[in-house]
């Protein structure tokens, strides 16, 4: 009976131990695709970034074409008063 306990135990050290293995590797896999996944995120939000960048350079345009242009309404108003 001793001998069927130990062979039970050795069996059951033998099943865990590639239970250990395959956790081992689908901890690889996942630590791979996090790996991968973080990566994404850094390219995404260098875009974002560069996005942003162009946005405001939009604006600042944008701005500087209003105060062109109110420049010239107000010669216009000046003319039309004369």
């Amino acid at each position: 009976m001793e001998d069927k306990k130990k062979q039970s135990l050795l069996d059951e050290i033998f099943s865990l131990k590639k239970e250990l293995e395959e956790a081992d590797k689908t901890n690889d896999i996942l630590q791979l695709e996090n790996d991968d996944l973080r990566t994404e995120v850094m390219k995404a939000d260098q875009r974002t970034y560069l996005v942003i960048e162009e946005i405001g350079e939009k604006m600042n345009q944008v701005l500087e074409i209003g105060s062109k242009v109110d420049r010239l309404l107000e010669i216009l108003d000046k003319e039309n008063e004369d």
